[in-house]
C-alpha cells in the first residue's frame, strides 16, 4: 500500500504541470511507428473474450497494422510525458478494488511507476514510450471488457443465460477515453445500469472499510444461546460491529460507556435485523447459527459483494419490457414491467427452489413464459416414478389412488388404465406413465407456468404452502414453487380481457383444467446471487449449490494463467 500511495502521489502532483490533453496525442512518429513495428507480434493477442467484444479487441486495431506502414502516434504521452488522461486512468486502476476487481490483473503497481518516472524525466526513446502505451491501452482494454462483460465465460459456471451484450468496439473506446476530459466516467459507462448493480458498489465501499477497520472485531460467547437480558460479556465488540454493518444507529455508540453488560433491547433489535439480513429467524436470539454468522470475516463478506458483481456483468445489457427474476439462493422472484434498471418490482414474493442435496439443484437457465394451466395435471418424471413414488407403492398398495395418481399410457390424450401391480411394474419399465389428477393435494398446486426449455422446469404453485414459513427453502426437485400463484397468474394475463383475479381465484377452484395462452409472453431469468442490495439493506444468503465457490476457483486459475 505504501509504494502505490507514493506513485499516485508522484502523479497527482506532476498532473499539475503536464499540459493539457487536445484531441489527439501527437510526437514525432517515425519513430514511434518503428517501434510499433518491433513489437507488432504482440498486438494482435485478444484482450476480450468474444461474447463481449468482436473485432475490435486488440492492441493492433487501435494502433493500425505495421504492416500497412500508415502513421501511428503514442496516444498517452506529450513529448515523452503522461497526459492528464493518463495519469488519471492510472489512478483508476489502482482503486479496481472498488469494484470487486484487482488491481494486479490490470497492472496498476508497475504502470503507476511508470507514468511517474515519465512525469519526473520525460523519456525520449519511442520504444520505451512505446511499451508504456501499449500496456497502458491493454490494461484499458482488459478492464472495459471486464466491467462490461466480466472476466469469465459464464457457460462453463452453469450459468445458461444468454449474453445479449453489446459488442463493444474496444480501440475506439479506449481511444475515446485517453481524450475524455473524465476518463474514469467514460469507462464507467460501460458497466452494467442496473440498479442493484449499483447498489452493491455502494455496499462493497462499506465492507471494505469494516474490513480495514481493526476496532470491528467478532463478539466472543463463553456460552450459547444468549436470550434478551442475559449477561453479555463482549457486549462492546458486538455493538461496535453492528454500528459498523448498519444494523444499529451510529448514535447508539454513545451508549457504550453506560451499558450494563447485558443483552440489552437495542442490540436485540440490531441482532433481528442482522439476522433478517442473513437470511436467518429475526427472533434476536443469539444462537450457534447467529454466533457463527456474526463470526464470518468481513474479507470474506467482501469477496462473496466481487463475486455477486462478477455476475451482474454477465446479464443483458438491457432487459425486455416484462420479466420476472427468481434468486435461488434467496427464495425469491421479483417482477418488473419497464424498468430497463431493475429497480422497482411490481410484484415479489416469496419461492421454493430445487434441494441442493441429491442433485435436484435449480439450473440458471432463462425462458419465456408463454402459458399458464390452471389445475394441471403432473405428469411424473421417470425418475421421480421409479425412485421415490413407486417404491412406495409396493410397499404400501393403495397409496397412489389415495394421493389422487393415475397410470396412463404414452401421449396427451392418453386414457387411464387399472392401478394394478402389473401396471405399476409397467411404469417402471417405461411403457406406461404415472400422473396426478388436478386438485388441492397435487405437487403442482393449482396454477402452473410453462417457459419452454430442455430442463424441464418451470413455476408451479404448491399444495404445502406453510414450508414458506421456512427461512431455508431448498425443497423441490428443480421446478420453482411461488407462494402467491394467483397474484403471478394476474400480472401474467393483466390486459386479458376476462381474466380478472375473480375469475382466475374461480379457475383454481374449478373442476377442469383450463391452459390461457399469455398474449404478451414475460421473459423469465432465473439467476443465482448469494448477495442483494436493496432500500431494506444488504442480504446475504448461504451459497446452497457452491456456485460461488465455483466461481472463485475458475477466477483463481484465470489469474494464475495469466488470463
Amino acid at each position: 500500500m505504501t509504494g502505490r500511495c507514493c506513485w499516485i502521489n508522484t502523479l497527482l502532483m506532476c498532473c499539475l504541470t503536464l499540459p493539457r490533453a487536445g484531441a489527439a496525442q501527437h510526437t514525432d512518429s517515425a519513430a514511434f511507428a518503428a517501434a510499433v513495428r518491433e513489437l507488432d507480434p504482440q498486438l494482435g493477442t485478444p484482450l476480450a473474450r468474444r461474447g463481449v467484444a468482436g473485432g475490435h479487441a486488440s492492441l493492433r486495431e487501435l494502433y493500425g497494422s505495421a504492416a500497412a506502414g500508415g502513421p501511428m502516434h503514442p496516444i498517452w504521452t506529450v513529448d515523452g510525458r503522461p497526459t492528464p488522461q493518463a495519469v488519471a486512468v492510472v489512478a483508476l486502476l489502482a482503486t479496481v478494488d472498488a469494484r470487486g476487481l484487482r488491481p494486479a490483473d490490470y497492472d496498476a503497481l508497475p504502470l503507476g511507476a511508470s507514468a511517474a518516472a515519465l512525469a519526473e524525466r520525460p523519456e525520449t526513446g519511442s520504444a520505451s514510450l512505446a511499451r508504456f502505451d501499449f500496456a497502458l491501452s491493454s490494461a484499458v482494454m482488459r478492464l472495459v471488457a471486464d466491467l462490461h462483460g466480466g472476466r469469465t465465460d459464464p457457460g462453463p459456471l452453469r450459468f445458461a443465460i444468454p449474453q445479449t451484450h453489446e459488442q463493444l468496439d474496444l480501440a475506439h473506446l479506449v481511444l475515446e477515453v485517453s481524450r475524455a476530459g473524465d476518463p474514469a466516467t467514460a469507462i464507467a459507462a460501460v458497466e452494467p445500469r442496473y440498479a442493484g448493480y449499483a447498489a452493491l458498489v455502494a455496499a462493497l465501499a462499506r465492507y471494505r472499510a469494516v474490513a480495514a477497520d481493526l476496532a470491528v472485531v467478532p463478539p466472543r460467547f463463553s456460552s450459547l444461546p444468549v436470550r434478551p437480558g442475559e449477561a453479555l460479556a463482549d457486549h462492546s465488540a458486538l455493538r461496535r460491529m453492528l454500528i459498523a454493518l448498519g444494523d444499529l444507529p451510529a448514535s447508539e455508540e454513545d451508549r457504550e460507556a453506560g451499558d450494563t453488560s447485558s443483552y440489552s433491547p437495542d442490540l436485540v433489535a440490531g441482532i433481528a435485523r442482522f439476522q433478517r439480513r442473513h437470511a436467518l429467524a429475526a427472533d434476536g436470539l443469539i444462537d450457534k447459527e447467529t454466533a457463527r454468522q456474526l463470526g464470518v470475516p468481513i474479507a470474506a463478506r467482501v469477496r462473496q459483494i466481487a463475486l455477486t458483481l462478477e455476475r451482474w456483468r454477465w446479464l443483458p445489457d438491457t432487459p425486455p419490457d416484462r420479466y420476472a427474476v427468481v434468486n435461488i439462493p434467496g427464495f425469491q422472484l421479483l417482477v418488473f414491467e419497464h424498468d430497463s434498471l431493475a429497480a422497482r418490482p411490481v410484484l415479489e414474493m416469496s419461492v421454493i427452489v430445487g434441494r441442493a442435496a441429491g442433485r435436484h439443484g435449480t439450473p440458471v437457465f432463462s425462458g419465456m413464459i408463454d402459458e399458464v394451466v390452471f389445475r394441471p395435471y403432473w405428469d411424473v418424471p421417470s425418475s421421480i416414478a421409479r425412485k421415490e413414488l413407486l417404491p412406495r407403492a409396493r410397499r404400501q398398495p393403495g397409496v397412489l389412488r389415495a394421493e389422487g395418481f393415475e397410470i396412463v399410457g404414452a401421449g396427451d390424450e392418453a386414457k387411464p388404465v387399472a392401478l394394478t401391480a402389473d401396471n405399476v411394474e409397467r411404469v417402471a419399465a417405461g411403457t406406461l406413465r404415472l400422473r396426478q389428477r388436478p386438485g388441492a393435494t397435487n405437487a403442482l398446486g393449482l396454477a402452473k407456468f410453462v417457459f419452454p426449455n430442455s430442463h424441464a422446469v418451470y413455476l408451479h404453485g404448491t399444495p404445502a404452502p406453510e414450508l414458506f414459513a421456512r427461512e431455508r427453502r431448498d425443497f423441490s426437485h428443480g421446478c420453482i414453487r411461488i407462494a402467491d400463484p394467483a397474484a403471478f397468474a394476474q400480472h401474467l394475463l393483466d390486459g386479458q380481457g376476462e381474466w380478472t383475479r375473480d375469475a382466475i381465484e374461480s379457475a383454481m377452484q374449478g373442476q377442469r383444467t383450463i391452459r390461457v395462452p399469455v398474449a404478451r409472453p414475460v421473459a423469465v431469468y432465473i439467476l443465482y446471487a448469494t448477495v442483494t442490495a436493496r432500500a431494506d439493506g444488504v442480504r446475504f444468503y448461504p451459497d446452497i449449490y457452491g456456485h460461488d465457490a465455483l466461481l472463485a476457483r475458475a477466477l483463481e486459475r484465470q489469474r494464475r494463467g495469466g488470463r
